[in-house]
């Protein structure tokens, strides 16, 4: 592979750092389940990205099909994330606090272009990794 996977999940952590540190600066407590969302996004998947990159420091990577589900999964819940920060904070009068809001939905939603990227590289990779637990058949069609 022309980027090794550890590199790309290293962005993704630290875009994920940068929406965590954003968001704490931006949070605002009348959009609870704005707040809420965000903020278990960003510390889930800090947690889940530390694991997949100690995994596969150690040589222990999950199954490429796991892999392409938490990137997927990771890609919708930032999208979310990014999409209702930046509707919350559209009409707030500029201030300092409304700046680091967008800044961390566009952070949100650039790790989400990238979790979508990791996921396609995740499931290309799955159709040529032999020991993937996913059954493929070897029947050929008949005509």
């Amino acid at each position: 592979m022309l980027i090794p996977t550890c590199v790309i999940k290293l962005f993704e952590l630290m875009l994920a750092v940068a929406c965590l540190t954003l968001h704490h600066y931006s949070y605002d407590l009348t959009d609870i389940p704005t707040l809420m969302l965000c903020s278990g996004t960003y510390v889930g998947y800090i947690i889940v990205l530390s694991g997949e990159i100690i995994g596969e420091a150690i040589s222990a990577a999950a199954d490429a099909y796991i892999d392409a589900w938490w990137s997927a999964a990771g890609a919708v819940l930032y999208g979310a994330c990014g999409g209702f920060t930046l509707q919350w904070w559209r009409d707030v009068p500029d201030c300092l606090r409304r700046y680091h809001a967008q800044a961390a939905a566009i952070c949100s939603l650039a790790l989400a272009a990238l979790l979508v990227l990791d996921a396609l590289l995740a499931m290309c990779s799955a159709h040529g990794d032999q020991d993937s637990v996913r059954s493929k058949s070897t029947k050929r069609c008949s005509p």
